[in-house]
Formats: structure tokens, sequence, C-alpha cells
């Protein structure tokens, strides 16, 4: 079993020694990969779909992806990607796994962190499980392009870590009154809980492109006028059919139904998301971010329950 806080110490050893060491021209940079966390206030807006199928995406785009399913005791990733986990992240934070015992690969390479299903060991990370576990992310820094992380529904303390440690917010809307409003508000508490001042927007299930800009329009307006927070359009999702039929078949419909209304949505945002991408920004990267973490400024969110 990991003894988590001779893990720590040993971490705050080497952040120390590091102080001194080289100049800082002469310190070799490792490649940071792109972290995304993607969001929706309420359940049932399609966030969990639009990460397993957007991490196809990027792969066949040529970037190695890892997909993190974040939500502890609810999670589902695994089963959209028809996966079976015989460990979980629950077990990384029990120190009874590391984090590379139990990654998986997927459909066409993509590698994912599953987290666990109606199993509560974990419902809320304290100080010490948040640092371990970046530690531990940091450590795959160089394997991959692209992290995306499946945050849980609402704003809990476990949404605003996730979104935090990561260089883009992805906010994922319906055209229901109910994900409108949840959407707005998320995007307020998320922006004052973590200083966050820029998120992105998909649209999922619309009609058609005038929906989906009617849809973006109303919340980046409101964010802008009410919060100062800048949303950026990403694109759209179409309701299709072919999705709820993916979800049956436990197949992303990205791979099941290429030609599809929604798996061409799909493509064109993750090309946007390339296009928009912040790689090598401070904030996302888990090396830097666990050492902010440590300093004298550490926020409220990585605060002991």
């Amino acid at each position: 079993m990991f003894d988590q806080a001779s893990s720590l110490r040993e971490l705050m050893r080497n952040a120390q020694k590091e102080k001194n060491i080289v100049p800082s021209n002469l310190i070799y940079q490792p490649k940071i990969p792109t972290v995304l966390a993607v969001s929706g206030g309420k359940g049932g807006v399609g966030k969990t779909l639009t990460t397993a199928n957007l991490g196809l995406c990027m792969a066949r785009m040529g970037m190695r992806t890892l997909l993190i399913d974040g939500d502890f005791g609810l999670a589902n990733l695994d089963v959209v990607l028809n996966l079976r986990p015989q460990f979980t992240l629950d077990d990384v934070l029990c120190g009874e796994r590391h984090l590379k015992d139990i990654i998986m690969t997927g459909a066409e390479g993509i590698r994912v962190i599953p987290s666990s299903s109606g199993v509560m060991k974990v419902p809320e990370l304290d100080k010490l499980q948040k640092l371990m576990l970046l530690d531990q992310i940091e450590s795959l820094d160089e394997e991959f392009d692209v992290v995306i992380i499946d945050t849980p529904a609402g704003v809990s303390k476990n949404v605003q870590y996730w979104t935090s440690s990561s260089s883009e917010v992805i906010m994922v809307v319906t055209p229901e009154p109910t994900s409108l409003a949840d959407c707005y508000a998320s995007i307020k508490i998320l922006s004052q809980m973590t200083a966050e001042k820029t998120f992105k927007l998909i649209v999922n299930m619309v009609r058609n492109d005038i929906e989906a800009k009617k849809i973006y329009e109303k919340i980046s307006s409101l964010s802008d006028e009410y919060l100062q927070v800048r949303v950026d359009y990403l694109g759209y999702i179409p309701f299709d059919e072919s999705v709820r039929n993916s979800v049956r078949e436990r197949v992303p419909y990205v791979q099941k139904y290429p030609f599809s209304s929604a798996s061409q949505g799909l493509r064109d945002i993750s090309r946007q998301i390339v296009t928009q991408g912040t790689v090598g920004q401070l904030k996302g990267t888990m090396q830097f971010f666990w050492r902010k973490m440590v300093s004298a400024h550490t926020p409220d969110i990585l605060s002991y329950k």
C-alpha cells in the first residue's frame, strides 16, 4: 500500500531542491499536454458521451489521448466505451494502486482512467488526495498530447478541483430551460470559486446552427454583462437518433455511425478546439499546478473537508 504522506513529503523536498540547482535556461522543458475539463451543470446534457467521442476525434487527428472519469461514485465513461475496469481511481486514492496500474486502452487506442460506480470510497477529495493525484497525473505528462476530464454534474469541490487543473473548461448545454439556467449558474460559481474567466461552450441536441447560436448568444451575453466572463463558441451537436443507438450498443457514435450528423458536428468541434488550443499555458499543466497549490496562495478548493 502506498504511503500517501511520505509521497507528499518527497514532493515538497523535491520542490525545494529545484529552486537553486540549475539555471532555468538549461532545465529540460517536457512536453505539456492540453488538459480539457468537460462540465455541464446539470446531469443528462450528454457530457460523458461528448467526452468519449471527443476523445476518439482527437485520437484520429493523431493526438495521444487520455480520458479521465472524474465522477466518483457515479462513473459511466467506461460504460459508454464498453470497458470493464478491474481497478479504478478509488483504488489509487485509497493508496492501493498507482495511477499507471489502472489505465485502460479503449477504442482506437485512446487511454482511459476509470472511476467507480455505486461505490463511495472517496465521496470528496481531501487535500492530500488532490496533491497525490496531481503528482501521479504529472508523471504521465509526456505520454499524452491531450487529457480530457469528464467532470461530475454540479459544482461540487471535486468539479472545482478538476476545472482548476485544466487549461480549458468546456460547458455542454442543451435547449432545455433547466440546462440553460444550470449552465449559467455553473459558470457563475466556477468563475467565482476558481477565478476562471474564459469558458468554451458546446450546444448539444439542437435542431440546427441557428438554434445553437441563439443559445450561445444568450449565455455569452449574460456571462459577459453580469459575470465579466468570456464564453467562446465551439460548435453544436445536432439531435441525432444514432447517438441514442450508440449508447445502447456501447460503441461511440463517431465510430459506429461516422457519417451521422452528430459525428460531423463533433469532428467540427474537435478541429475548433485544436485551432483555439492553449497548449503550453501554465494553467492546466499538472506539473506546475500542484506546485502552485503548496505555495502560500493555496485556494479554498484544496482545503480539507
